[in-house]
């Protein structure tokens, strides 16, 4: 027996889900747990004959599979969650991020989209499944449900894209509407009256909040609804109800800003729901209790929202007024600025324009001082005024840039259109704030132990890009503000001392909780914030790069090999203790009083000198034995040597077949790293000397064939390198057609499957690996016009190509294809089915017919020339009608 079931509490997102799988799974018995919200409840009352749903109290056995959508979470299931644990094929769709499945899911279909039901409307869509007008309708339901009829931060286009098409099914109007926002009921009107009376507006860090509290003898549904209709009246930043039933306190609150995520800025107060809006029941309290608990909460913790002065750039570059046309070009040309302030002996007297000084330019005016073309109505704002206030300032007036003068009236930094649109998009998207440290609360401290200590500010300074030398003192600086100690750590301090090109990216450990951290250093830099609570780890792209990857100090532990390890928090030597390899666990202080400050506890510089590879303790490749594929690629990266004692402990772990714990997705995506580094061939080699190729890539072993042909592979992807091509070949199918070119069709369907190629890879690798015979035999001849030459390897994949050259010694087929990838894989006629159509041609399989006729003619030198093209077309034109008649 087959099942699908959702969570308790369903919406009509998880209802929609529901009929959405059966349809993708026909013959399942559909499952709804009690309870569920009551608008669905009211909707089922109504429909429950077109739905098929199972009356299902229980079952005596484990079902043969699951299919579970709209949540990956045991507790979500209630009494279910346990029969589940029996069950060996589930299946996941889910929209919850960040995502955290602990079914043990066999397939996890998730994705960042705005409901779950998109998930499976696509699939629907790609199979071609025909939808009822009442299915469409419920389905479209679930989406508007779930993303406020397509208006909340977390829609994206393929939820629009999964309703236009249930649209096209055919959608009941009525439905939606009465459904979407139904009518209240007696009851609901009387509480909502209550709130309205008892809107209380509270003005905390420059945000409006709204609280509202009532008490009623009876249990109310649909309480969520009366904050949203709250809400429109208030119009507050932050909005909250606190309403007691019977021994129970409800309380509900939403947000319309999106630097605020409730599920994670609400936490102490064991809230449930989306960033947007949660719910929290309580007992053993009163609304007013509560409501002094949550206003002193949000005094100490919620964050203001952003002044000018925190966005602005500094130090303001300027311009005096008798500086000429001409250096003013050149300066904010060499800037790439299009404007700047301009000073008269120090006060802001007017703004010049790149566009200003251009016009001076054109009328020969290079000789003269700026002032004389600088708009001398200058619109300025103070390091205090709201992020709104200067959009509505730069709209207003059609400027691209706003001073901020100070109290003291001097030119305190300077707001760009750039600056404005970065940090708006921010707080337009979904964000989180997690509380700072009060003063005196606890602070870890570094760990005490053994180190090599150095200051390697100099480095820094002299190796790193300008723009990470000025970043790294202000993120230590902002570290400091938080209360918070930041190190940079991991392979941008091995890469400085080896002296190998840096990483794009930057690791840092933060002693203290690194999402809070990340999070209010997003608010100061921008950029997108991703963070995995679960794991005290958040990730800040910058725009324009780099990313930061900031964790907080941790401790890890593996309750079984190869498992997930378990985290809780450390100091910085246990943080360090927990990575790979020696030269890997250095770190660098950014904080101001001793910036630069090296930490070496694990003698990383030592054995960087000694150029070896050395594990930290003798269980590490056995917690995670992705270790062994690590230590080879930096083994090969750096020339290095493994040492000899981790050597052993590599040798034991790979008897053991420890490779064979780890799940299918990190080891693909470790083997994929391969062929990002610059010699994959030699790490290959090495898989092979330590008896692991066969483990990585079953029934793959070396031979002097195959290490001959993927020697070849190795040169070519040099070759093709130096080529000015718009698109290069993939090194990973490349070198995997060669790797598996010897194996049966099924065994090597079976690696790609394990090693979860895409789609395209797959294909190349299946396709090249099955037409090269033919075509070697093909090109085996002397004399091959280019045409027939292009027609042997049209349908190949530059892969494909590469292929067919490491399988032959012969250099006559070897410069056919190179001959064919250099020059005849480019060659198009000019004219195309546009020109055909002017010469009076109707639209058909002659347009097909002509230009691949044209194509030859070109390979072939019998044409050279767009006028000989036409000429070629039109002679063929003749001879066909000559034919015809």
């Amino acid at each position: 027996m087959n099942i699908i079931i959702t969570h308790k509490h369903g919406d009509f997102d998880a209802l929609a889900s529901l009929i959405a799988a059966a349809r993708l799974y026909p013959g399942s018995r559909v499952i709804l747990p009690d309870p569920v919200q009551p608008n669905v409840q009211s909707f089922i009352n109504l429909y429950r004959d077109l739905l098929p749903l199972s009356e299902v109290k229980e079952l005596s056995n484990p079902p043969e599979s699951a299919i579970v959508v709209d949540t990956a979470r045991k507790e979500r299931l209630g009494e279910w969650a346990d029969l589940l644990e029996k069950t060996e094929d589930i299946t996941v769709y889910d929209h919850h991020h960040p995502f955290e499945d602990d079914l043990g899911a066999r397939v996890i279909k998730a994705e960042a989209v705005g409901a779950a039901t998109t998930l499976l409307i696509e699939e629907i869509k790609a199979k071609n499944i025909a939808l009822t007008e009442f299915e469409a309708t419920l389905m479209a339901l679930g989406i508007y449900e779930d993303t406020g009829c397509l208006t909340y931060e977390l829609t994206t286009e393929r939820d629009v894209a999964a309703v236009a098409f249930l649209w096209q099914q055919g959608i009941s109007v009525r439905l939606l509407q009465e459904f979407l926002r139904p009518s209240l009921s007696s009851k609901q009107k009387n509480l909502l009256e209550e709130l309205i009376r008892n809107v209380r507006l509270h003005e905390i860090n420059q945000r409006k909040v709204m609280i509202s509290c009532a008490v009623i003898g009876d249990y109310v549904k649909g309480a969520a609804v009366l904050l949203q209709l709250l809400d429109e009246i208030e119009d507050a930043n932050l909005s909250f109800i606190i309403v007691q039933m019977g021994d129970n306190v409800y309380m509900a609150a939403r947000t319309r800003d999106g630097d605020l995520d409730l599920t994670a800025f609400l936490a102490p107060f064991n809230v449930k729901g989306h960033p947007a809006a949660v719910t929290a029941h309580f007992k053993a309290t009163v609304p007013a209790e509560l409501n002094k608990r949550i206003l002193s909460f949000l005094r100490a913790y919620l964050p203001p929202l952003l002044k000018a002065g925190e966005i602005a750039s500094r130090p303001v570059f300027t311009l005096e007024d008798s500086v000429p046309v001409s250096e003013a070009a050149r300066a904010l040309s060499g800037k790439n600025f299009k404007g700047c302030p301009v000073t008269e002996k120090g006060a802001l007297v007017g703004v010049i324009s790149e566009r200003d000084l251009q016009k001076a330019v054109r009328g020969n005016l290079e000789h003269a001082p700026v002032k004389g073309f600088m708009n001398r109505t200058v619109i300025t704002a103070s390091p205090e005024d709201s992020l709104t206030y200067l959009r509505r300032l730069m709209v207003e007036h059609n400027i691209g840039r706003v001073p901020l003068i100070d109290e003291a009236g001097k030119l305190d930094g300077i707001v760009t259109r750039s600056d404005l649109l970065r940090h708006l998009d921010l707080i337009d998207r979904r964000g989180r704030f997690i509380k700072k440290p009060r003063e005196g609360d606890p602070v870890d401290k570094v760990g005490s132990g053994t180190m090599v200590s150095d200051n390697i500010a100099d480095l820094i300074n002299r190796e790193l890009p300008g723009r990470l030398q000025g970043l790294l003192p202000l993120i230590g600086s902002h570290a400091s503000e938080q209360g918070v100690s930041i190190y940079l750590v991991g392979g941008v301090i091995r890469d400085l001392f080896i002296g190998f090109p840096l990483p794009a990216d930057l690791d840092f450990v933060v002693l203290g909780d690194a999402v809070a951290f990340a999070a209010s250093l997003q608010q100061k830099l921008g950029g997108k914030l991703k963070h995995f609570e679960q794991f005290g780890t958040a990730t800040l792209f910058l725009k324009g790069g780099p990313r930061l990857d900031m964790v907080t100090a941790r401790r890890e532990y593996y309750a079984a090999p190869a498992a997930l390890p378990q985290v809780e928090k450390a100091s910085l030597k246990n943080d360090l203790f927990r990575r790979d390899f020696s030269i890997n666990t250095m770190a660098c202080s950014l904080m101001k009083d001793n910036y630069g400050e090296l930490y070496d506890y694990f003698d990383g510089r030592r054995d960087i000198h000694r150029k070896q590879i050395r594990v930290l303790y003798k269980l590490s490749f056995v917690d995670d034995p992705l270790r062994i594929l690590r230590a080879v690629r930096f083994e090969q990266r750096y020339g290095f040597a493994i040492e000899a004692e981790t050597l052993d402990l590599m040798h034991n772990a790979v008897e053991k077949k420890v490779l064979k714990q780890v799940s299918r997705q990190r080891l693909a995506h470790e083997l994929r790293q391969i062929y990002d580094e610059p010699e994959p061939l030699m790490i290959l080699k090495r898989f092979a000397r330590l008896k692991m190729l066969h483990i990585l890539y079953p029934r793959v072993y070396a031979s002097k064939v195959n290490w001959k042909r993927l020697e070849e592979i190795r040169e070519m992807l040099k070759w093709s390198a130096e080529r000015k091509w718009e698109k290069q070949p993939d090194t990973e199918p490349t070198y995997l057609n060669s790797l598996l070119y010897d194996l049966e069709k099924g065994e090597r369907f079976a690696i790609i499957r394990k090693l979860q190629l895409s789609k395209e890879s797959a294909e190349v690798i299946l396709s090249s690996c099955r037409n090269a015979p033919a075509a070697l035999e093909k090109l085996d001849k002397e004399g091959l016009y280019p045409s027939e030459l292009a027609a042997v390897l049209r349908d190949f994949s530059l892969e494909g190509l590469l292929l067919i050259y490491s399988l032959t010694d012969s250099e006559r087929i070897r410069s056919y294809l190179k001959l064919y990838m250099n020059n005849l894989k480019f060659v198009r006629p000019s004219i195309c089915g546009e020109d055909l159509k002017k010469l009076g041609l109707e639209p058909g399989p002659l347009y097909t017919e002509i230009l691949d006729k044209l194509k030859e003619a070109l390979l072939d030198g019998a044409v050279s020339s767009p006028q000989d093209e036409i000429e070629f077309v039109l002679s063929y034109l003749q001879n066909d009608n000559q034919k015809g008649d």
